[in-house]
């Protein structure tokens, strides 16, 4: 076989061309990841990171003969202040993707230990850590990156966080009763009392034209529902400027046939919407709000049954929950996975210095940006 090589792309022209190989090898991973693909990953960037003080792209790359075989999307950024500060790979959009890792096909056992390498090598010239963050316990690239860092235990001192949050799932490719479902959460019963009490009951999709009447649908719901709950609103859509990239984000996907929104109407008036990614084989249940007034007719699990229905007609394998085990997805899921960050250092007092510099310069990050959100 041919040798393998890496490469670092450190500038947004060269993070443009990349996109058609991504593509490619985003459909090729059998691990199906959508926080990872192209237009969610450079969204992000350009968010986030693209001319701003102290970012830098470092997307490894890494190709044999035929093409592209990893892409592990890192940036380089300064964390903290001063002499109690670090500098830090991490994965671009640590905080804004359910699901971290690196883009893997053929070759995926030698392209992690190429990338392990390459890292160790970044430990000991100018970057302090190396923090991998939110990887699925049954994802191959953890399994393999465990692996390879057993073989750099001298060089690399690893710490991985259980972060005890587990990500449910449906598998469907054993067998899975969506009648039973149906039966068991009460959907036609709910619909035919939403539609007596409410008028005319239909489920939109919204894409393409008529993605943004969509999108408003589910910011206006989900401030509506938010209105209701007694603690500081949470997630992607609290603060301003993570709400305008998950917006951009979601046009970007749209634009490559990978979203799924979905609103319930009664009588021409929102009730409910769910917005879900699709990608390869696995659609993605990310983010759903409701009218409290419609409470009563449980408009979630009359969406999900929908999704579920017609992402089973058109081959969808695994419906993932995404983060969280909360009861109403527990109601519907036969599988969960568990996710960890895993942070190296160099080893010793050196490397311990530099994980506690960057914890603590993180956690005034979060809290600057909760107060703001008061």
């Amino acid at each position: 076989m041919s040798p393998l090589t890496l490469d670092v792309v450190d500038d947004d022209e060269g993070f443009a061309a990349l996109r058609g190989e991504w593509a490619d090898l985003a459909a090729a991973d059998p691990d199906p990841n959508v926080f990872l693909t192209w237009p969610w990953v450079h969204t992000w960037w350009r968010h986030f990171g693209a001319g701003r003080d102290h970012h830098e792209l470092h997307i490894v790359v890494v190709r044999d003969s035929l093409g592209v075989v990893g892409i592990a999307p890192l940036y380089r950024s300064r964390v903290g202040v001063g002499p109690l500060g670090a500098t830090a790979l991490q994965r671009i959009n640590h905080d804004a993707g359910d699901y971290g890792g690196m883009l893997l096909s053929r070759r995926a056992d030698e392209t992690v230990a190429l990338l392990v390498d390459h890292l160790g090598a970044q430990l000991h010239s100018d970057a302090d850590v190396v923090v991998l963050s939110r990887l699925a316990s049954d994802a191959r690239f953890t399994g393999l990156l465990g692996d390879e860092l057993v073989r750099h235990a001298a060089t690399v001192e690893t710490v991985i966080d259980q972060l005890g949050e587990a990500c449910l799932f449906t598998d469907v490719r054993a067998g899975f009763s969506l009648s039973k479902q149906a039966k068991k959460h009460k959907i036609r019963q709910r619909l035919r009392r939403l539609g007596e009490q409410h008028g005319e009951v239909a489920f939109v999709a919204h894409t393409g034209d008529t993605l943004e009447a969509g999108l408003d649908r589910l910011v206006s719901l989900h401030d509506r529902r938010w209105e209701e709950i007694d603690e500081p609103m949470q997630g992607l859509l609290a603060d301003p400027a993570r709400r305008d990239f998950l917006l951009d984000a979601i046009r970007a996907l749209d634009g490559e046939g990978m979203v799924t929104l979905l609103s319930i109407e009664a009588d021409d008036r929102a009730v409910a919407v769910e917005l879900d990614f699709v990608h390869e084989n696995r659609l993605f249940l990310f983010k759903g709000a409701f009218d409290p007034d419609f409470a009563a007719f449980s408009p979630g699990q009359l969406l999900h049954h929908q999704v579920f229905e017609e992402g089973m007609a058109d081959g969808v394998d695994v419906f993932d929950f995404c983060r969280g085990d909360a009861q109403y997805k527990r109601r519907w899921a036969n599988g969960e996975r568990h996710l960890s960050t895993v942070t190296l250092s160099r080893p010793g007092l050196a490397g311990a210095t530099a994980r506690q510099r960057f914890r603590v310069a993180r956690a005034v990050e979060r809290r600057i940006r909760s107060r703001r959100l008061r």
